[in-house]
């Protein structure tokens, strides 16, 4: 990776965990006013509770740009790389989906519990993404288990006994299978 894409990404990284910060204390200073003034005190938590989740969902972000781009230099060229990193990716977008469909439930049942739709709508986004994850993970595995783990390497040859680069090799069978 060359040095002008390490410090993009790094100072995208850094981007992303100030706005993580910056969103941190704004939802320190609303709640705080909030149970000051005495307005609206649970309000003003589950707002600040709702920005809290969308901070760490903004630095876990941030986190993962940096370590896939910056500390691991590398591409992505094995299969079980890239599911590895999409994976990552998915879970921080679906715990964040989760903590957020919770909170604005919460919101909507104590204010309107007729408002309730559109919080119980992205549950279901959520779940529905985590069970496309959990699909892709399915679909994935055979794909990632043929090919092996030298595909893509420019170093070293394959050793004796080894499938030669580039030759895709069936997945042994489970004792249980055969």
């Amino acid at each position: 990776m060359t040095l002008f894409s390490r410090l993009l990404y790094s100072a995208i990284a850094g981007a992303l965990l100030l706005a993580s910060i910056l969103l941190m204390a704004v939802a320190i200073s609303r709640t705080f006013t909030g149970f000051w003034t005495g307005e609206g005190a649970l309000d003003t938590m589950l707002d600040g509770i709702g920005l809290v989740i969308i901070a760490v969902a903004v630095a876990d972000v941030g986190k993962f740009l940096f370590e896939e781009e910056v500390i691991a230099d590398r591409e992505l060229r094995r299969p079980a790389e890239a599911r590895g990193s999409l994976t990552k990716f998915m879970t921080i977008i679906i715990v964040a989906l989760s903590l957020e469909s919770l909170v604005l439930i919460t919101k909507a049942s104590r204010d309107k519990p007729a408002d309730i739709l559109f919080p119980a709508l992205l549950m279901l986004v959520a779940v529905a993404a985590l069970v496309g994850l959990g699909l892709f993970q399915k679909l994935s595995q055979h794909a990632t288990a043929a090919i092996p783990d030298d595909v893509g390497d420019d170093e070293g040859e394959s050793t004796p006994g080894s499938p030669a680069k580039g030759k895709l090799q069936r997945p042994k069978r489970r004792a249980a299978e055969a």
